[in-house]
């Protein structure tokens, strides 16, 4: 089985690269280029910030992180985090009271499934962790996760994201027309006679209800 050598992460500010530490700084190119792009249509012009953990980079390596972003996408980098500018690590008694912010850092990644086909009607889906659809989810279909929901298609279906009641979790797709969308114990749906959105756009909860907004570059 491929082990990937980056990581990706969507959070409200935009997306973070995560380069893992045990990988080879050649693999993590050789990943990040080809990873980039299958998804390049995907992310846009999204801001993006790349973290290579503790490991130092010199600047032809960071030349060479910047050329292969360039190359394949049009992400827009913001930073790239190294070494001394990772901010302390948290510690293990924070874990239950801070986790929005260990989300936005990463440590929530969790378990994945990969879907690499359309959801049909009458299909049901339940999974601890992240639901990834490489496919449609057509009405009648459901997908119900802990984690995060991303779908490379369109959303027509149900979609439960942080169905153990994780606020924090969001659903992704290129196309946002749910029969019915849930996080956690927020409900909403998607309204009626409105056109599919031509851009991927992501639901997260704000202020105890769902909002939906654009994948853009701003």
């Amino acid at each position: 089985m491929h082990k990937y050598a980056v990581e990706f992460k969507g959070t409200r500010d935009g997306l973070t690269i995560y380069c893992l530490e045990d990988a080879a700084f050649d693999n993590i190119l050789a990943d990040l280029a080809e990873r980039l792009q299958e998804r390049s249509a995907f992310f846009g012009e999204a801001s993006v910030r790349v973290d290579v953990g503790r490991r130092e980079l010199s600047e032809e390596e960071k030349e060479a992180l910047v050329e292969v972003i360039t190359k394949y996408s049009r992400l827009r980098i913001t930073e790239i985090q190294s070494g001394g500018k990772r901010p302390p690590a948290v510690r293990a008694t924070r874990r239950q009271s801070d986790r929005e912010e260990l989300k936005l850092d990463g440590f929530q990644e969790g378990r994945c499934l990969v879907i690499k086909r359309t959801l049909r009607s009458g299909q049901y889906i339940r999974f601890p962790g992240t639901v990834v659809v490489m496919g449609d989810v057509n009405p009648g279909a459901e997908i119900v996760a802990d984690g995060d929901i991303f779908i490379f298609g369109t959303l027509r279906g149900i979609a439960h994201a942080g169905v153990s009641g994780d606020r924090n979790a969001c659903v992704v797709a290129l196309r946002l027309a749910p029969t019915q969308l849930r996080i956690a114990d927020v409900i909403s749906r998607a309204p009626d006679n409105v056109s599919l959105p031509d851009t991927p756009e992501y639901a997260y909860v704000n202020d105890a209800r769902i909002i939906i907004a654009a994948i853009t570059a701003r």
